[in-house]
């Protein structure tokens, strides 16, 4: 209609208590994999690229961090440490024993062309599919919902939890913007970490 903008942008969907308390238990009939993928979405609120895209090499176990480095789709131009709790270091030593000999954190199945064997990742439209799934086997009981989506559900729940607005949009990689961007270089690892223990033990 001519004059009238029209807002096309999907609203997203911040999962309540009583969702969360419906689909956490449902994950485990969608696959292993499935489940431990949509577990560290939820749990670090990263972005399910960068997840798809990781390797092995970014994954520290004894420091508990999960480098995320610049580009390649990650949306980022810039690396970012993600710490793992002792939650989310568990999902990523059960996908390491999954993940075989792959150099990928989220392997496919590896494809044969002639006599090579060629290594690559998941890819996103499987978690999309899978959830897609969940909702409609859950039957109105949640709200239909994307990966990105559980990435606003954690945001959404650190602020209940009373964690620091500068520290939660922190975890969440996104940039301080204006003066803070230029003088608050510190990177809240720490409080980070304590506000993942405090999501993490909710979940």
């Amino acid at each position: 209609i001519a004059g009238i903008e029209v807002n096309t942008v999907r609203q997203r969907v911040m999962l309540s208590d009583a969702e969360l308390g419906i689909i956490l238990p449902a994950l485990g009939a969608y696959g292993i994999i499935n489940e431990l993928v949509i577990r560290i979405l939820l749990s670090t609120a990263q972005r399910i690229q960068a997840l798809m895209l990781s390797e092995w090499g970014d994954i520290d176990f004894i420091n508990k961090t999960w480098t995320i480095p610049p580009g390649d789709g990650r949306k980022s131009d810039r690396q970012f440490v993600v710490p793992i709790t002792a939650d989310i270091a568990g999902y990523f030593a059960e996908l390491k024993v999954l993940a075989g000999l792959s150099k990928f954190v989220l392997p496919i199945q590896k494809l044969m062309k002639g006599r090579e064997t060629c290594d690559a990742s998941m890819r996103q439209q499987t978690i999309n599919n899978i959830l897609n799934r969940l909702c409609g086997d859950l039957q109105g009981k949640v709200r239909p919902f994307t990966p990105h989506d559980l990435r606003s559900t954690a945001r959404s729940h650190f602020s209940v939890l009373g964690v620091n607005v500068v520290v939660a949009e922190r975890c969440l990689n996104h940039s301080l913007g204006g003066l803070l961007a230029i003088y608050d270089v510190h990177d809240y690892l720490d409080e980070r970490r304590n506000a993942l223990d405090l999501w993490c033990s909710k979940l």
